[in-house]
């Protein structure tokens, strides 16, 4: 396994030329199609993206890239940028397992010891941001791949790196986590205006972090009605905000981690969460922080994030309404 990633890193461009970077370049152009054009809905995060990050901002640019930016992309490019990022001194390397440490650590030297280092990597953009976008985002997005309407209201928030982050994190289970938050209690179970209701973060790092809400409605429902519903709803977030939620938000949010780590590998394995933790915060102890990190989260915690980031001039909302194909098969 050693000598296929160092191999990886050390050979790849050497056999690289057109023929297989147009190959790959129709596979990623796929992959972008299957996941966001024909996808019902495909183009939220995108969407949120643009709107949520201003333009100098790297989070403002999709991270699988336009139709444009694959077919502009040469193999010399492509060679350059992995010369630069995909080298001994931009990675992590974690082997987890039952396993000799010094045997191990004479292979890795073996495997990886000849590679050179990459390419000096170039400054990041500035990610400094103000607390709130500044003003109120909406848009209507006609989606010929929709089968019912669908809204998605962001916000900007706290990243992962700040000291709130465990609080973002929780905020948006006790709010709309699952069949039991009063989100769903209240649009799909009381209202019946939705037959799906979620929120969640995306666990951004630099600068700013984005919380999302989504709600579903039937085939048959008013977006616009779908659409203020759910605004309701997060408008009068505080007042859904008290301890026995979070209590139960925390508990869950604490088996999840911990049960992750029964496993070696996989996302949320004991591999993953210590080269996670180096790569984003040069801390491979975080893994024994995580949970005491929830535990120190509070209701008024919850408030005041609540009162300071779900209002309406750091609001994007986005409003997915099905619309019929005409018949050259395009909106």
């Amino acid at each position: 396994a050693l000598w296929l990633e160092a191999d990886r890193m050390g050979t790849l461009i050497e056999t690289l030329n057109k023929d297989k970077l147009d190959n790959q370049r129709e596979v990623v152009k796929n992959e972008r199609r299957q996941s966001v054009d024909n996808q019902p809905y495909g183009t939220w995060l995108e969407k949120t993206g643009m709107y949520v990050f201003p333009e100098s901002h790297p989070y403002n640019h999709s991270i699988i890239g336009s139709m444009e930016d694959l077919s502009a992309a040469s193999v010399d490019d492509v060679k350059k940028f992995f010369k630069t990022y995909y080298a001994p001194n931009n990675a992590v390397l974690v082997v987890a397992g039952d396993f000799d440490v010094a045997q191990a650590k004479s292979l890795v030297r073996k495997h990886f010891g000849w590679i050179p280092r990459g390419l000096p990597k170039p400054a990041l953009r500035n990610t400094t941001l103000p607390k709130l976008i500044g003003s109120e985002k909406r848009e209507v997005v006609q989606d010929v791949n929709a089968p019912a309407p669908q809204v998605y209201v962001s916000f900007r928030v706290p990243s992962a790196r700040s000291n709130q982050a465990a609080a973002v994190s929780l905020l948006s289970a006790v709010l709309a986590g699952g069949r039991s938050s009063p989100f769903y209690n209240s649009l799909v179970r009381t209202k019946q205006i939705a037959v799906g209701v979620s929120a969640f973060n995306l666990d951004l790092l630099d600068g700013a972090d984005a919380l999302v809400f989504t709600a579903t409605g039937k085939a048959s429902t008013n977006p616009d009605s779908l659409e203020k519903a759910l605004l309701w709803e997060i408008d009068n977030a505080v007042s859904k905000i008290d301890q026995p939620t979070l209590d139960r938000v925390r508990a869950l949010a604490r088996f999840s981690f911990v049960n992750g780590l029964q496993t070696t590998g996989g996302f949320g394995g004991r591999a993953d969460a210590l080269a996670e933790a180096y790569t984003f915060f040069k801390n491979p102890n975080r893994v024994n922080t995580a949970l005491s990190e929830l535990d120190a989260v509070t209701v008024a915690q919850l408030k005041a994030v609540a009162k300071e980031r779900l209002v309406s001039n750091n609001r994007v909302t986005l409003v997915y309404v099905p619309a019929k194909k005409s018949a050259t098969g395009t909106n």
